[in-house]
């Protein structure tokens, strides 16, 4: 009666540390969930690989907006949702952590006058060590969910550099074709002046040449678009679609009227990588914990002697290891060694976060003021000079020349506006990562 007394007591307390709930294992709602915050994008379910996953109000044949392109890859790109895989280990590890050691079960058979002996042990160290060891892998499951949300970010911000690049090379090949039907009317032009007598051979050719360079100048255009549109399609998950789609125009980001200081207290506070650090100080403490608890290590034993005649005796026991050559301060050293380096990664994701906002914001507040100076000052300017020029034509003051000289010098005006408003579009999309959400 005895026996069977400890034997349900041993029972019933595996049962109790093993009946743990796996409510707060890591999952993709709560990556979905770090992103919506930080950005209102969500995440859909994971679908089957290779099979494309459209989200709700998205649709590849009235146009695809920017705001569409990130939420078609946030649900399709194969490297995050390769990324995102990666949360089954940390449920895994979660699980292992919560795992009790299996106890041992000995029997030593009787031989000549000996007796028949049994003996259960059951290691309850594990009653003061393993909340550290579940506490620690809790904080990695954390800390790599907040490491996918800046995975997340990281391809937002992708996803919208690639799609600023697709719209600027498109209308890079646009004016580039323009500027090269130009240069052919001033070959021609210069065919008839040289028959005219007007400009030697020598010239007439230099514009030949000039046409031929501004066509093939148009041809390496076009090349660009198509492979600006192929990036974008890798990173939409579309590269192994035989999808057909049209980018819509979007609007040019506005300048951000924050300070910098203000920009960078949102940053420290919302960076996930930043969080992450601070999980990972959190999980070396646990860590040192569990390893300093590691110096007694206890054995419960219920052992079982035949004493002969149909009689079993059962009593408890217990199994010290006595903490005198090994008091595991190798191991104790190297959790101290791993919270002394998580506590400088912090500082240095810290001071990596600060110099990105700061480097974002310059070359974001350099990209506006150079596309205002082009899309306000320089490109209007060309435009009048064009119709006046025109107006001069029909008046009979200048020569066709000049009307084509001023368009050609329109197109190149046109063509560094859309340069500027590509690095706009990426100055803002790199400022918006830095800081950790949307701020333009």
């Amino acid at each position: 009666m005895v026996g069977k007394t400890y034997v349900n007591l041993l029972i019933l307390l595996a049962a109790g540390c093993a009946a743990q709930s796996t409510s707060d294992h890591s999952s993709i709602s709560d990556v979905s969930e770090g992103l919506r915050e930080r950005t209102d994008y969500e995440l859909g379910q994971p679908a089957e690989a290779g099979r494309l996953n459209l989200p709700e109000g998205v649709s590849l044949d009235d146009g695809l907006s920017q705001d569409e392109a990130v939420a078609l890859a946030l649900w399709n790109n194969a490297r995050f949702q390769a990324d995102l895989a990666t949360l089954g280990f940390a449920r895994a590890d979660l699980v292992e952590a919560r795992m009790l050691s299996n106890p041992v079960f000995s029997l030593l058979f009787p031989v000549g006058p000996k007796l028949l002996e049994t003996n259960l042990s059951f290691a309850i160290d594990v009653l003061w060590q393993r909340p550290h060891r579940i506490a620690a892998a809790k904080l990695d499951s954390q800390g790599l969910s907040e490491n996918l949300v800046e995975h997340g970010l990281a391809l937002i911000r992708d996803v919208r550099i690639a799609y600023a690049d697709l719209r600027s090379a498109r209308e890079h090949a646009r004016l580039a074709r323009e500027d090269a039907e130009l240069r052919v009317q001033m070959a021609e032009l210069a065919q008839v002046r040289l028959r005219a007598g007007h400009i030697s051979d020598l010239e007439a050719s230099f514009a030949q040449i000039d046409s031929l360079r501004a066509d093939d100048a148009a041809k390496r255009s076009s090349q660009q678009a198509t492979v600006a549109r192929q990036e974008l399609c890798a990173l939409l998950g579309l590269i192994a679609e035989n999808t057909t789609f049209h980018i819509a125009a979007s609007d040019t980001a506005s300048g951000s009227t924050e300070p910098i200081d203000a920009i960078l207290k949102r940053a420290l506070a919302a960076r996930p990588d930043l969080r992450a650090a601070e999980l990972a100080i959190e999980a070396a403490g646990e860590r040192l914990g569990w390893e300093k608890s590691k110096v007694y290590n206890l054995i419960a034993i219920i052992d079982g002697d035949d004493k002969g005649k149909d009689s079993l005796t059962v009593g408890p026991g217990l199994a010290v290891e006595v903490p005198v050559f090994n008091r595991n301060d190798g191991k104790t050293a190297r959790a101290k060694a791993r919270l002394e380096q998580a506590v400088r990664e912090y500082e240095a994701v810290r001071q990596g976060i600060i110099l990105q906002v700061r480097q974002a914001h310059t070359q974001y507040i350099s990209a506006h003021d150079e596309f205002e100076s082009w899309d306000a000052d320089i490109v209007p300017s060309w435009q009048t000079a064009v119709e006046r020029t025109e107006k001069a034509l029909a008046a009979g003051q200048v020569t066709y020349l000049s009307v084509l000289q001023a368009r050609m010098g329109l197109v190149a005006a046109c063509v560094r506006r859309a340069e500027s408003a590509g690095r706009l579009h990426r100055a803002a999309a790199q400022l918006n990562y830095s800081v950790g959400r949307k701020i333009i």
